[in-house]
């Protein structure tokens, strides 16, 4: 359980294909991009959602601080069978400069040699406006149980 909770570091959601990508024009975009680059399995898109200096927090886990950490988490989510982001719910509450969004999702994880494992979860992103749009400066995720 404990691989399994690692894997939902950084969802909580949420992505461009590059950092260099086009602009996130949306919070609720990035949610989108962020379904898709894990579908990919690209650590470095979904990265790239990210501000430089972001924080990802999940209960009983170290802080992952910036960029290039969540990136290298993300790698390791995909090698453990992370396989697919689904959200369920979204509310976003959006400023001129600044976000939050509240995301009930669920993984698919498919371990190699095991049965794939559905896991859902709730994550808290905090966004902020940034020459690349919108980027996830915090990402606070959950799973229950």
């Amino acid at each position: 359980m404990h691989a399994l909770r690692s894997l939902t570091v950084v969802l909580a959601f949420l992505l461009s294909l590059t950092p260099a990508a086009a602009q996130v024009a949306t919070p609720r975009e990035a949610a989108d991009r962020m379904v898709a680059a894990v579908a990919a399995r690209d650590a470095a898109a979904v990265a790239a959602l990210y501000a430089p200096e972001a924080i990802v927090l999940v209960a009983s886990q170290p802080v992952i601080a910036g960029r290039e950490a969540i990136g290298q988490a993300w790698a390791r989510n995909f090698a453990g069978g992370y396989a697919a982001l689904a959200i369920l719910q979204a509310r976003t509450d959006t400023g001129s400069d600044r976000a939050a969004m509240v995301i009930l999702w669920e993984a698919t994880i498919r371990p190699q040699g095991a049965a794939p494992q559905s896991i859902r979860g709730r994550s808290l992103l905090y966004f902020t406006r940034a020459a690349e749009g919108w980027l996830i400066s915090a990402d606070m995720s959950q799973v229950p149980g």
